[in-house]
């Protein structure tokens, strides 16, 4: 008997993320501040850096996905990332879009939250993405 893997919930999802934004973002601002000033992080275009910051971010994190399955976060967390097409890991332009993806469940709020009202704890970026989180 195949048995899918438990579904991950909202909390251990917004632990694992928080995780991550202090293993891998954090470091890559003080790197960002170190190359570009810390007061270019607080001006009101600091475009060059926030692109840098964020471009590092996604490359990071989308390395991890599609190596592992799982960011430092998730892996704390026992959590892994698949494509629910066919249980596997994602490939690159899946994780990509899913990284995207992340901004349209930023920008509505609701997507990141709909893991608390679905049963099968999806987010926006999950659905769009085809992909899910699960326990390990």
């Amino acid at each position: 008997m195949n048995k899918e893997p438990q579904r991950a919930g909202f909390w251990a999802r917004l632990i694992a993320q928080m995780v991550d934004t202090f293993m891998i973002l954090t470091p890559i601002t003080i790197l960002i501040a170190l190359i570009f000033g810390y007061s270019t992080l607080k001006e009101e275009n600091p475009l060059p850096a926030g692109l840098l910051q964020m471009g590092l971010y996604a490359l990071i994190v989308i390395a991890f996905w599609v190596k592992r399955g799982y960011t430092p976060g998730k892996k704390s967390m026992r959590l892994i990332v698949l494509d629910t097409r066919q249980m596997v890991l994602m490939g690159p332009l899946q994780a990509i879009w899913r990284f995207v993806c992340y901004f349209i469940s930023m920008i509505s709020i609701v997507g990141f939250l709909l893991p608390l009202f679905r049963k099968d704890k999806k987010a926006l970026h999950d659905l769009l993405s085809h992909s899910a989180v699960f326990r390990l």
